[in-house]
């Protein structure tokens, strides 16, 4: 009866221990894992490259003067006694129609003709020289290339004179109109030529594009003080032909990328392909001008962390004579969940783990956890052990502080966005501009060193690269 009574007392005094003042446990924490990268929708930044009219005009006025086209023979071409010369004679005027480009050349000619014939053993010749004026018209066609280079295919169309030649040779009054046609298929070439060479040169958009393949590789910094960026990961590169609209040439190209956008830690992208060719082009007529852009909040453990320890850290939680202060909490993924390890003092010393779902509140946008409770090894020694702690009272107070309002971060990303797109200079001569929609929730991620909350948004988003002038 001793033996059995002295048991009791044992017993008695251990459970008196587990569930009085000063009692430590220690609960087993539940695994730490995290979620992979999440597939975002892909979508379309439009690539816009402009060039003035009068900007190309200048270029190929530049590109000829004085004399343009010289024939010095008499006796070439079959004999044709004919010499000509050839000097632009004021600015070549260009228009644009879809994607033709039209000149008007306008030449001032000056002309030696005449006659040289054998008469009876003798040469006989009647030469006269004189000068006259005309226009020639050409047209170039634009075709845009795979390989991001453009084909000219410049064509001279017909001739006006402006000073039409005429003289009396041998007593014959020669009219000189043929001279025009001798002008067009010999110096259809050389001028042609010369017009392609610089189109192509004025036209030559494919250094802007690699340009920008390497900073859309890379996240763009819109704002460094609160950390807002633009990150795209292309995939895809389409293009409409060359078009005019008013005193402008222009194309348009569509980016298909997966595009984010967020505040925070600058992510890391170890899918970064800087050091990718420019991917050919896919010449298309349709190309959706829709842009999807996925944003995505950043919230780093360290963050929610100091946000739960301002209402958490030092309550205290009373049942009867026993209490216990919260000493410290500390967020972490596991399996999907969010896991709180709550480290207590007092009448528990030791830490509790909570587990609950995030989960964004449209209503107010605030990250809240869902279905908040003890994670199953806590409730199965709490119930066991500390049955006084495993009250509906402290996991209430826990759980009502573990909310994070995430408006203000919206509010910022969204006016942030949306203020440096309306015009944010890349490069010289390339420039970023867009616009934004309302922003709504789309999924959220637990990763190792934070939550991600990603939102859709749709809105419009261009690359334009500018031709420089010369």
């Amino acid at each position: 009866m001793k033996i059995l009574f002295e048991r009791f007392l044992i017993f008695f005094i251990t459970g008196l221990l587990l569930n009085g003042c000063n009692t430590t446990g220690k609960i087993e924490k539940p695994i730490e894992s995290y979620q992979s990268n999440i597939l975002l929708e892909p979508s379309v930044i439009n690539l816009s490259f402009e060039a003035g009219i009068s900007d190309i005009q200048n270029a190929i006025n530049k590109a000829f003067t004085g004399l343009i086209y010289e024939d010095n023979s008499l006796e070439d071409n079959g004999g044709d006694n004919l010499m000509i010369k050839a000097w632009k004679n004021g600015n070549i005027l260009l228009a644009a129609k879809e994607n033709v480009l039209i000149y008007k050349i306008p030449l001032k000619i000056w002309i030696k003709a005449g006659f040289k014939k054998n008469v009876l053993g003798y040469s006989v010749s009647d030469f006269r020289e004189l000068e006259a004026a005309l226009t020639l018209n050409f047209r170039t066609e634009i075709i845009l290339l795979p390989n991001w280079s453009i084909q000219t295919l410049t064509s001279g169309t017909d001739y006006k004179w402006t000073k039409e030649p005429s003289v009396k040779v041998g007593g014959m009054n020669i009219p000189f109109t043929f001279v025009a046609d001798i002008l067009l298929k010999q110096n259809l070439k050389t001028i042609s030529k010369g017009i392609d060479e610089s189109l192509k040169a004025w036209l030559d958009f494919k250094p802007y594009a690699n340009e920008a393949w390497e900073i859309l590789n890379s996240p763009v910094v819109l704002n460094e003080t609160n950390k807002i960026w633009l990150q795209v990961v292309p995939s895809g590169l389409y293009a409409s032909p060359f078009q005019s609209s008013g005193n402008r040439i222009h194309f348009s190209a569509g980016l298909q990328s997966v595009i984010t956008s967020g505040v925070g830690s600058f992510p890391e992208n170890p899918e970064k392909t800087t050091s990718l060719p420019l991917p050919p082009l896919n010449v298309t007529d349709q190309i959706s001008d829709l842009t999807v852009i996925n944003a995505m909040i950043a919230l780093p453990f360290d963050e929610l962390n100091a946000y739960a320890s301002v209402y958490v850290k030092g309550q205290n939680f009373t049942q009867g004579k026993r209490s216990v202060k919260v000493e410290d909490i500390k967020l972490y993924g596991s399996n999907g969940l969010m896991v709180a390890e709550v480290r207590l003092s007092g009448s528990y010393k030791g830490s509790v783990y909570f587990r609950g779902i995030p989960e964004f509140r449209e209503s107010d946008s605030t990250l809240i956890l869902r279905q908040f409770d003890f994670d199953i090894k806590t409730r199965n020694m709490l119930i066991k052990s500390v049955n006084w702690l495993y009250q509906d009272g402290f996991r209430t107070m826990i759980g009502n502080r573990m909310k994070w309002p995430l408006s203000a971060d919206l509010k910022k990303l969204s006016s942030g966005i949306n203020k440096n797109l309306n015009s944010w200079p890349l490069a010289p001569g390339l420039e970023l501009k867009g616009n934004m929609g309302k922003l709504t929730y789309n999924e959220m991620v637990i990763r190792e060193n934070g939550i991600e909350v990603y939102l859709t948004a749709e809105g419009k988003l261009a690359i334009y690269f500018r031709a420089m002038k010369n």
